[in-house]
């Protein structure tokens, strides 16, 4: 007979990264990676990726991804261009001749691209530069009839002239400047017919109101929040996040900012080059993915949950960066460019249990004190509720492990979850006299090829007193 008061521990999945992990005690966790919060509230395994998808001839990262067209494009690092048809093949014309990442629009059944350099359209398989001498932008964004461009100077933005992106000179083209001075136009997003200028300080938002001088300063409003880091600015959820100059992550609620990184404010203070983070919306599974490639760190927003935690790839014995450059979704399926020199384009999808072959190493510490009263207890079991029954042809006996100490002592060696062979779907794993104390720290680590799911654990515990 198990003796003892039984409790139910909060597994819900929340971190704080702000602090000291001696002081971190549930329901909030020392650290969660490679997983997603369900609509249960449990804690599952991200998707993961197989072979390559394609693989293009230019052995570069993958900058940009365009889904357009049956197969959609790919950016190499050099500029060059391709088709994803079952044989990628560049397209032939013009390549991009910039520095920076790649931004695009479209016009009908066209897309014009910038990167600093000379923009480049597409159209019908063909890559040519942007005729009448177009700005060579950063950034390029659709207003109504007009193709907007930005970033080729400090505080100037040009139009096109209504429904022709060839023509920058004549027709109702034109250009304005941002009013706000001594800031740099750090990027570009349209969002509801606004154009909403970031800056070091601050953002502008800009609309068409028609006429000879069609765009106009929106209310005489500034926001007064710029960006650390210019490709940080995502437009998702019907609004737009970003990286704050302030290093908190906000997102923007009628024109008003609110701050959403406050949990994880510190681990962001301590990257090197916060300038260089980049941020992806994953619009399937409702995530924004900001990753900061020096240090290879990977900040996961679940922005309908509400969530931060981190993904990482898993090799050399250690946490490392994911390999994202850049992604797209074509006819609802899931794709990212490699970071790497490898011109390889991956599906993302939960139909790969691990990352082309290597373990997705689904984390989570966290620690409590079984007495509410901070006393020494004697804890006589604990069970977790795990899915199980999960074998696969490759994977027979799929297992997670575990380990725990007390009050901050020693580690006990890991010790195996039973996943349970194909049929065993009985939900309980037990394991019995751990020890006595007033802390309990433990790690969950799952690493086989297949689906896993936490969704409780129970502690049994006898207290013995001061």
């Amino acid at each position: 007979m198990i003796r003892g008061d039984t409790k139910n521990i909060a597994t819900n999945p929340v971190t704080n990264k702000n602090i000291d992990p001696d002081e971190v005690f549930l329901p909030a966790h020392i650290d969660l990676r490679n997983g997603y919060v369900t609509d249960a509230g449990y804690w599952a395994k991200r998707p993961g990726y197989g072979a390559a998808y394609r693989t293009v001839s230019a052995k570069e990262p993958i900058n940009c991804l365009i889904p357009h067209g049956p197969d959609g494009y790919s950016i190499v690092e050099s500029g060059r261009v391709f088709n994803l048809a079952s044989t990628p093949s560049e397209l032939t014309g013009a390549r991009l001749s910039g520095n920076y990442r790649p931004t695009w629009t479209k016009q009908g059944d066209e897309i014009v691209v910038c990167d600093g350099g000379a923009p480049i359209k597409i159209s019908a398989g063909i890559a040519s530069i942007l005729a009448d001498s177009p700005p060579r932008a950063r950034f390029v964004s659709r207003l109504g009839s007009y193709t907007i461009m930005s970033g080729h100077d400090d505080t100037e933005v040009k139009y096109s002239a209504p429904g022709n992106f060839e023509n920058w000179t004549s027709g109702g083209s034109g250009f304005f400047n941002v009013k706000k001075t001594g800031e740099i136009i750090r990027n570009q997003i349209v969002h509801r017919e606004r154009l909403f200028l970031f800056k070091d300080e601050s953002i502008e938002i800009w609309t068409n109101v028609g006429g000879a001088t069609p765009f106009v300063r929106y209310g005489g409003l500034y926001i007064e929040k710029g960006t650390k880091a210019d490709y940080s600015v995502v437009q998702a959820n019907d609004t737009i996040y970003w990286l704050g100059d302030d290093l908190d992550f906000y997102v923007l609620v009628d024109h008003q900012v609110q701050e959403i990184s406050g949990s994880y404010r510190e681990e962001i203070t301590k990257l090197h080059s916060p300038e260089l983070i980049y941020g992806i919306h994953f619009r399937n599974e409702k995530k924004i993915r900001w990753f900061a490639p020096v240090e290879g760190k990977c900040f996961v927003y679940d922005y309908v949950k509400k969530v931060f935690s981190e993904d990482n790839a898993w090799a050399h014995g250690q946490f490392e960066r994911m390999p994202i450059n850049s992604y797209m979704e074509l006819n609802n399926k899931q794709y990212f460019g490699d970071y790497d020199n490898t011109g390889n384009v991956y599906r993302w999808s939960h139909d790969f249990e691990d990352d082309n072959g290597q373990e997705i190493r689904m984390y989570r510490r966290f620690k409590l004190i079984p007495s509410a009263r901070g006393h020494n207890v004697r804890v006589n079991r604990l069970r977790f509720r795990v899915k199980r029954g999960i074998a696969t042809t490759s994977e027979t006996t799929p297992e997670a492990f575990w380990r725990y100490r007390f009050d901050k002592g020693p580690w006990f060696p890991y010790e195996y979850i039973d996943l349970g062979v194909t049929g065993d779907d009985d939900p309980f794993v037990d394991f019995h006299d751990l020890g006595v104390g007033r802390e309990l720290e433990m790690e969950v680590v799952e690493t086989d090829a297949v689906d896993f799911l936490l969704t409780n654990i129970n502690i049994t515990v006898r207290e013995l007193g001061a």
